[in-house]
């Protein structure tokens, strides 16, 4: 990635797992709708779990950044 992406809101979940993690996710981009959330995520589940979630709740990911554990999410426009 050549430049950083800014985000405006961070949240670090820590050993969140994914139910809880993927719940409080959801809330939390509900209030930002347009805006961009870095997650910090070190559930060994992430990598897996929140690509497909993101797809499947239409939010977008940005990037992950393996490194830092490190994701960056577009929030959806259109929550209800």
């Amino acid at each position: 990635m050549n430049e950083p992406l800014l985000a405006d809101v961070e949240w670090d979940a820590g050993d969140l797992g994914c139910g809880p993690l993927l719940l409080e996710l959801r809330n939390r981009l509900r209030t930002m709708p347009g805006q961009v959330f870095k997650l910090i995520s070190v559930d060994p589940g992430s990598p897996e779990d929140l690509p497909v979630w993101c797809r499947l709740s239409r939010n977008e990911l940005l990037h992950h950044d393996p490194e830092t554990k490190s994701y960056w999410i577009r929030s959806r426009l259109d929550w209800e």
